[in-house]
């Protein structure tokens, strides 16, 4: 009988420290965007509802870094072009969809697989020496992932020592 309070004793001690050490946990889960323009494919340029760019420009630590040419095309899942697509390597962005819907900048990071929100750039963390800044047409953006890119935008991205 003794024996076997210590065992549901050790049982119900490890029960509790697990429920608290996953109630107190400040890890969430990853946040996933479901971003409709990430997934449209397009076979060509026929019936497209818009067609805009956008010019990107990420420096990271004083130093720009190359947007390769054709992202967003020929990919595993597409053999055409995803909705938002380079053809160069200026930082130019094609955002091509066959009806109208919200081009997030995040969505074209998705896309490239690269990441990027308020807190990473690219690997980059912000921290108390680090920040990332988003400008869009010479204004501070603070939507940084979720910002809808419009027509003619110039967006700026820095990662920078604060």
């Amino acid at each position: 009988m003794k024996a076997e309070n210590i065992v549901l004793s050790t049982v119900a001690i490890f029960t509790l420290a697990f429920i608290l050490l996953t109630l107190n946990s400040t890890d969430s889960p990853e946040e996933v965007n479901n971003w409709q323009i990430a997934n449209v494919c397009l076979a060509d340029h026929n019936s497209l509802s818009t067609h805009d760019h956008a010019q990107l420009v990420i420096v990271i630590n004083g130093t720009e870094v190359d947007i390769e040419s054709n992202i967003g095309i020929g990919d595993p899942d597409c053999n055409g072009m995803k909705g938002i697509h380079t053809h160069d390597n200026t930082g130019r962005l094609h955002i091509e969809t066959p009806s109208p819907m919200p081009a997030p900048l995040g969505a074209f990071f998705e896309i490239w697989g690269e990441s990027f929100s308020e807190d990473e750039i690219m690997g980059h963390k912000s921290d108390q020496s680090h920040e990332i800044i988003l400008t869009v047409n010479g204004e501070v953006n603070q939507l940084y992932d979720e910002y809808r890119m419009q027509d003619g935008d110039q967006i700026h991205i820095e990662f920078r020592e604060i």
